[in-house]
């Protein structure tokens, strides 16, 4: 098996993301969960990159689709769309604490200001 160039650059940018993930777990930014699902995201790539017939041919038999490249494209999009729902929930969860909280503000300003008159 010869060695493409993207099978030293992509573990080296899984590596550099792992750390990242480390780092931000030690700030407090990331949960233990966060982190731990970005290190195993991080490491399944480097993987997938260092190993490409191994996991894909394993995946298009395991799916049931004849090529695997099919099968790898498939599978990207399926974990995009499913990411993108949950930035999309998470989007509203926070648009719904917003308005909650500035409500909330707008209204202790007025009865400050009542209170004032």
């Amino acid at each position: 098996m010869k060695a493409e160039i993207y099978q030293f650059i992509v573990p080296i940018v899984g590596v550099t993301g792992a750390i990242i993930s480390v780092r931000q777990y030690k700030k407090g930014v990331y949960t233990i969960y966060e982190s731990m699902f970005w290190i195993s995201f991080w490491m399944f790539i480097s993987f997938v990159a260092i190993f490409p017939d191994v996991i894909t041919v394993y995946i298009s038999k395991s799916i049931g689709i004849k090529d695997h490249i099919n099968a790898i494209i498939f599978i990207g999009l399926a974990i995009l769309f499913f990411l993108n729902f949950r930035l999309f929930n998470s989007l509203k969860a926070q648009n719904k604490v917003i308005t909650e909280l500035v409500r909330k503000i707008a209204i202790d300003k007025v009865n400050d200001e009542r209170e004032k008159e």
